[in-house]
C-alpha cells in the first residue's frame, strides 16, 4: 500500500477563485513554471494557450533514456526533489507520481591536489591544504561554522517578498569566497568548500555573490528550521491536500517529518512530472509545440505574440502574456512592449550557468562499497561525481560527472574522442579502474541547447539587487515567471513558487 500523508498544500481545484468571464492569456514556455501558471489560470476560468519551442513539455526537467541499456535512465536536468519543498511534493501527489528515496551514505570520496581521500567526511581526514588549528576538518563542519549561523540569523529576511531587503544588500556586494574570508575562513578551508555544491553555481564561489549562495542554502537544503509558510504562496494558502504522496514500495505510512527530511526522485524519471501536468484535462488541448516565439508587441488593450512554427509564423492576441523563456534566449525575441531600461538591461545581462553532465553506464556499481550514493567531489574538471542509478534496481550503474562554469566549457572545447579519454582518466582517479568496461555514454551540454543556452541563473555581486526588482513586477501586459526570478533558481520548487506568484498577479489584474 503506498505511503500517503495530508500535510502538503492542495492544488485540487481552486487555488485561485473563478470570478466572472476569463481573460485570454498566452504562456510562453512549457517548463514547470509555464505549466503550473497555465494550470492554475485555467482552473480560475481563463482561456489559456501554452507555446513551447520544443517538441514536448519539461524545459530543464529532462530525463535521458537513450542510449542506456536495460531500461535505465539518468537525469539531465532537475535531479533532487527535497521533501521540504512543499509545492513540488504537492504536485507530485496531485499527479499521483510515485517517489523513491535517494540514499545518503557516509564515506564520500574527494580528489584534491592529485590525492584521493576516502571517507573525506570524517574529522580525521588529512587534507592536502593547511587549515587553521581551530577549524573543523570536514566540509560539512566548515559550512556549519561559516555559513549556517548567518543563514539562521537572516532566514526571514532571505525570504522577504521584497527581496533583497536593505539589510542584506551588503551580502550582495561580495563574492561567496570574500564572505568566507570575512567570516574567518582560512585559504585551506575555502579551497575545501570550493569543491562540490558551493562551486556549481555560475563561475563558482569566487564569482557568485554571497547573498545568492546564502539564499539558496536557506531554502534548498533546509539549512535552517523552516515553516510551511516560507515555501508556499504567501497568504494564499489552500486547504490540506487530499491526495497524499506515493512512495514506491512502501507498505505503510511515513510521517510528515520523515518525508520532509528526505530527498526523492520520481520513479521512472523526473520528466514524468511535467509530462503528466501537460497531459492533464486542463492543459492537454491548450499546448502548442514547436512554436518558437520571435516577437511580442503590445498595442492598446492587447498584446500580440508571433511564433515560428512548422507551418510558418503564427500570431496569437491576448489580454496578458506570461513569459517563462530563459532570458538567454529571450534576447533574440523582438520586444515591442513597455519595458523600462532597467528591465531591458537585466534581460541582456542575466547570467545562466554553463553546465555539462557526462554519463557512463557500467555493468556494476563498485562504488557502493565506499559510498551508496557514489558521491565524490574533486578539484578536477569532473567536479562532482554521483550515482544516477541510485534509485533504480539491477546490477548495472550510471555514474555522472557534473561540471559547471569554466570547467563545463573546457570539456566541450575538447574533441569528442579526447573528451571521452580524459573523462575516463579522471573518473578512474575517483574510483580506480571504474571505466575498464563501459556499456553506454551520454553528454548533456546545456549551453548548446538552443532553447536554454545555459542552465540555472547565477548572480555575481550587485546583480541580484539590480535584476530581480527590474524583472519581477508587471510590464504592461507582460509578466516574467521562471525559476530565475524565484527564491530558488535551478530548483523545481523555485519555478513553482514563481508560477503561483505570477498566476495570482495576472488573475488579480484581470479582475481590476
Amino acid at each position: 500500500m503506498p505511503t500517503s500523508f495530508r500535510q502538503y498544500p492542495a492544488f485540487t481545484k481552486q487555488l485561485l477563485p473563478a470570478e466572472g468571464d476569463g481573460r485570454r492569456i498566452v504562456v510562453l514556455g512549457a517548463g514547470m513554471a509555464g505549466l503550473v501558471a497555465a494550470y492554475q489560470l485555467v482552473q480560475a476560468g481563463h482561456d489559456v494557450v501554452v507555446l513551447e519551442a520544443r517538441r514536448e513539455a519539461g524545459g530543464r526537467v529532462r530525463t535521458l533514456r537513450a542510449p542506456f541499456v536495460g531500461g535505465m535512465h539518468a537525469e539531465a536536468g532537475a535531479m533532487f526533489l527535497h521533501g521540504h519543498h512543499t509545492l513540488t511534493m504537492g504536485y507530485a501527489a496531485l499527479l499521483d507520481l510515485p517517489l523513491v528515496p535517494i540514499p545518503h551514505g557516509r564515506g564520500a570520496v574527494a580528489v584534491m591536489r592529485g590525492r584521493r581521500l576516502v571517507a573525506a567526511d570524517r574529522p580525521t581526514t588529512r587534507w592536502p591544504v593547511t587549515l587553521d588549528p581551530r577549524e573543523p576538518r570536514t566540509a560539512h563542519a566548515l559550512m556549519a561554522r561559516y555559513l549556517v549561523p548567518v543563514v539562521r540569523r537572516e532566514m526571514r529576511a532571505l525570504h522577504a517578498r521584497r527581496f533583497p531587503t536593505r539589510a542584506l544588500r551588503h551580502l550582495d556586494d561580495m563574492t561567496t569566497a570574500e564572505f568566507l574570508r570575512h567570516r574567518g575562513a582560512s585559504a585551506g578551508a575555502i579551497e575545501i568548500l570550493s569543491m562540490g555544491y558551493l562551486d556549481l553555481m555560475g563561475e563558482g564561489i569566487h564569482a557568485v555573490s554571497a547573498l545568492t549562495m546564502l539564499r539558496d542554502l536557506t531554502a534548498s537544503f533546509g539549512a535552517v528550521p523552516h515553516t510551511a509558510a516560507l515555501f508556499g504562496v504567501g497568504g494564499n494558502r489552500p486547504d490540506p491536500f487530499d491526495h497524499g504522496v506515493r512512495v514506491a514500495g512502501e507498505p505503510g505510512r511515513l510521517s510528515h517529518a520523515d518525508i520532509e527530511k528526505g530527498s526523492w526522485m520520481i520513479q521512472g524519471g523526473n520528466d514524468r512530472l511535467p509530462r503528466a501536468l501537460a497531459d492533464t484535462p486542463e492543459l492537454r488541448s491548450r499546448m502548442v509545440y514547436r512554436a518558437e516565439v520571435v516577437r511580442l508587441a503590445e498595442r492598446g488593450a492587447t498584446i500580440r505574440v508571433s511564433a515560428r512554427t512548422p507551418r510558418g509564423v503564427r500570431h496569437w492576441s491576448a489580454d496578458a502574456v506570461i513569459c517563462t523563456i530563459p532570458f538567454s534566449v529571450l534576447r533574440d525575441v523582438a520586444l515591442d512592449v513597455p519595458l523600462a531600461d532597467a528591465a531591458r538591461d537585466a534581460i541582456a545581462t542575466m547570467r545562466q550557468t554553463s553546465v555539462v553532465r557526462q554519463y557512463v553506464q557500467l555493468p556494476s556499481r563498485p562504488w557502493r562499497r565506499v559510498n551508496p550514493s557514489g558521491g565524490a567531489v574533486t578539484d578536477t574538471p569532473v567536479m562532482y561525481v554521483n550515482d544516477q542509478s541510485c534509485t533504480q534496481p539491477g546490477p548495472r550503474g550510471i555514474l555522472e560527472s557534473y561540471s559547471a562554469g569554466r570547467q563545463a566549457r573546457w570539456w566541450m572545447s575538447l574533441p569528442a574522442a579526447e573528451r571521452r579519454r580524459e573523462l575516463d582518466r579522471q573518473l578512474d582517479q575517483v574510483y580506480p579502474r571504474i571505466t575498464r568496461r563501459v556499456l553506454a555514454r551520454a553528454v548533456m551540454d546545456w549551453d548548446a541547447d538552443p532553447h536554454a543556452r545555459g542552465a540555472y541563473a547565477a548572480f555575481e555581486p550587485g546583480m541580484l539587487r539590480r535584476q530581480l526588482p527590474a524583472l519581477s513586477g508587471r510590464h504592461g501586459r507582460l509578466w516574467f515567471a521562471g525559476d530565475a526570478l524565484s527564491r530558488l533558481p535551478g530548483w523545481i520548487q523555485g519555478a513553482l513558487e514563481r508560477a503561483h506568484e505570477v498566476a495570482e498577479a495576472v488573475h488579480r489584474a484581470s479582475r481590476a
